[in-house]
């Protein structure tokens, strides 16, 4: 009956996409007050119109019972799972569709229930789905699939940059110590998720154009291949930025994806992130 792959919302994936891709989604939650939502039912433009305003919303990570009502049907379809899970470095979500996956092995222990904790996320995490799946396409098993996105998802290089790190300090994602010192008026920090998963300061840029280049540096010095390459671009409510660095990238590369960074990885990030995504040599500054 062959086998479905899964992904969560960190990977950011539009419902359009997820279609085209033949991928299946786990949720992640968004809190606002005493309203809980999925990162789904809220509009990102909305979102980040939302947090200029002043307002602070949370997150939530998927629980052990979301991953089971996700996985169940198909596994009671004759259907094997392959999940691309959000990184643990920044999220207790795969370590929570881990204990789902044990559960539901003694349930269906004829079905293989593969949890890979990526150490991607946004369209780090989306741009390892792309690629397997058109694996998956070309004939690939379950087993396979996993070895290759096991052999692949350190090869995804993440290199974004904020106006401030302060969303990233609140939501715990980096250190108040790296947060201070890469707060500089009028300087941009510029981030990249290292082999275990989580966020470190790259560099600095003067000012949001320099700050693109940055990206836009990352990518000459460590892309492979890039003619062949697919690359993702997230903003976070600054399509223009995204279009300036997607205007450096084509022609060097076989195809630019541009999209929403969701409220979900919005909270820590805050208004006008940029992010670049591709596979590298490796993942270092």
């Amino acid at each position: 009956m062959g086998y479905r792959i899964f992904v969560e919302s960190s990977a950011d994936f539009t419902p359009k996409m997820l279609k085209s891709f033949g991928l299946d989604l786990v949720p992640l939650k968004l809190i606002r007050g005493e309203q809980t939502m999925s990162n789904e039912e809220m509009d990102p433009k909305y979102f980040y119109d939302l947090e200029r305003s002043g307002e602070t919303m949370t997150t939530c990570a998927a629980n052990v019972n979301d991953y089971i009502e996700a996985f169940e049907p198909h596994l009671k379809n004759g259907q094997d799972i392959l999940l691309l899970g959000f990184t643990s470095g920044l999220s207790s979500s795969v370590n929570n569709a881990e204990q789902a996956a044990c559960e539901l092995r003694e349930k269906y222990p004829e079905r293989k229930i593969y949890i890979i904790d990526t150490k991607c996320a946004n369209y780090g995490q989306g741009l390892l789905a792309d690629l397997v799946t058109r694996k998956k396409a070309a004939g690939a098993t379950i087993d396979e699939a996993k070895a290759y996105a096991e052999k692949m998802m350190l090869k995804i290089y993440h290199v974004f940059t904020v106006p401030s790190l302060m969303y990233l300090k609140k939501g715990g994602r980096i250190s108040a110590a790296t947060a201070i010192a890469g707060t500089v008026l009028g300087i941009r920090p510029v981030l990249y998720v290292q082999d275990d998963g989580k966020i470190y300061v790259a560099g600095k840029a003067r000012g949001r154009r320099a700050s693109i280049k940055a990206l836009y540096d990352a990518f000459e010095k460590h892309a492979v291949n890039p003619k062949s390459q697919n690359v993702y671009i997230s903003h976070a409510d600054c399509p223009e930025d995204a279009e300036e660095l997607a205007s450096m990238l084509r022609g060097k590369v076989k195809s630019v994806t541009i999209g929403y960074i969701g409220p979900v990885f919005g909270c820590h990030c805050g208004p006008e992130a940029l992010s670049l995504y591709f596979i590298c040599d490796e993942r270092k500054p």
